[in-house]
């Protein structure tokens, strides 16, 4: 009587841990995307286009989409370091595939007024496994409170 019920628990707790390394992996595609995007800002407010090209699947061979980046970095360079205030993830908490607009606030060192940007994130294949996250663009700095474009 005793053996059944100690297989039963021990099956719970494996299954348990099976789950929660899952949602684990999951809730990290949050995290992944937020240092790709914070890279992105950093060599940005580097003023390095090349490296911001290099960081954005496709924006080189798209004339729009590398003006933007080499407008952007010549116009937000400045010393210090990269302070995400504030981050909304187009694709957040998405379980598979999904493309949307991650608005961001940023600044730099504290000492100059807040940044607005949107970037298109894609996310690509099951979320809970391994799934890549690619950055495709960015946007010119919007107004303060400014919603990203559909």
């Amino acid at each position: 009587m005793l053996l059944p019920r100690i297989a039963k628990i021990s099956l719970l707790i494996v299954l348990f841990l099976i789950v929660s390394f899952f949602v684990a992996r999951w809730l990290t595609a949050e995290n992944r995307e937020r240092a790709a995007v914070t890279k992105l800002l950093r060599a940005e407010a580097e003023g390095d286009s090349a490296q911001m090209l290099e960081l954005l699947d496709g924006c080189a061979e798209r004339p729009a989409c590398r003006a933007v980046v080499v407008s952007n970095a010549r116009r937000l360079k400045a010393s210090g370091p990269v302070t995400i205030l504030r981050y909304d993830s187009g694709t957040s908490y998405a379980l598979s595939s999904a493309n949307g607009a991650s608005r961001v606030a940023w600044d730099v060192g504290g000492s100059s007024a807040a940044t607005v940007q949107c970037i298109e994130v894609k996310r690509s294949g099951n979320q809970f496994i391994n799934g890549s996250i690619t950055l495709t663009s960015i946007s010119r700095p919007l107004p303060g409170i400014s919603a990203c474009p559909n």
